[in-house]
């Protein structure tokens, strides 16, 4: 719900007892930035491959952005970090494609993938 400006001056006026502070237009300004925040949003997740994922190479997230600005994917298994693992990951239309390029990492049950997405 927006603040109008009409509104904004009204609680500025009944405010004028805290001396040069006009809460009206502090408020107003609040819902800018939380929308501004709302759009550079941070979101993270964790997915277990279990035999669904097994059975193709493929594994997408959806971080729920529209689109991502950037993002970070760590894969795991139990509990210590892959590294040099041969996965690839592609940031199209708002989804986070982890896929298996050649002769790396093969996804097992139980596996992790942790991502971050901003």
């Amino acid at each position: 719900m927006a603040i109008s400006n009409a509104n904004a001056t009204k609680i500025n006026r009944m405010n004028r007892a805290a001396d040069n502070v006009d809460l009206g237009t502090l408020v107003q300004s609040l819902q800018t930035y939380v929308a501004t925040l709302q759009t550079n949003a941070t979101v993270s997740g964790s997915i277990a491959i279990n035999s669904t994922h097994t059975n193709g190479s493929v594994v997408t997230i959806n971080p729920g952005l529209g689109a991502n600005k950037g993002y970070i994917v760590q894969l795991s298994r139990s509990g210590s970090m892959l590294t040099g693992s041969g996965v690839f990951v592609t940031n199209s239309s708002g989804s986070l494609s982890v896929s298996v390029t050649g002769a790396g990492w093969v996804m097992t049950i139980g596996d992790s993938i942790n991502w971050i997405a901003w």
